[in-house]
């Protein structure tokens, strides 16, 4: 029985992780933000910033450790942590990155302005 719940367990965690090899498959249909963080870092994500904008126009919300996606990082020159990036049918959009204090100068409702700019142009 403990073994059964600790496979369980291991299967939980290792298969929702978001890591290089599932990324284009998890950004891949719809609008998804992406939170970027890191276990080495101190700086704290602010849940009021997104608050409102899971299932705005049904967006996705994906947290993503940096340790385990590092190739994605690179690609998005993320150096300083929280950093998000908006992300439409796979392809990048928009990118906010934190600054060295690990502030990011970003509010809800410029995630939303561009999630909405991004539907826009989807239209012609």
């Amino acid at each position: 029985m403990r073994f059964i719940l600790f496979l369980l367990l291991f299967i939980s965690v290792t298969y929702g992780q978001i890591n290089d090899k599932n990324f284009k498959e998890k950004i891949n249909g719809g609008i998804v933000v992406t939170i970027f963080s890191a276990e080495w870092q101190d700086a704290e994500f602010d849940e009021k910033l997104i608050k409102g904008v899971k299932g705005y126009q049904d967006c996705k919300i994906l947290r993503i450790k940096s340790e385990e996606a590092p190739k994605v990082v690179k690609k998005l020159r993320f150096r300083n942590f929280p950093s998000m990036a908006l992300f439409y049918d796979g392809s990048k959009k928009e990118t906010w990155k934190a600054d060295m204090d690990g502030e990011l100068d970003v509010s809800n409702k410029e995630i939303k302005g561009a999630i909405d700019d991004v539907l826009a142009e989807d239209v012609f």
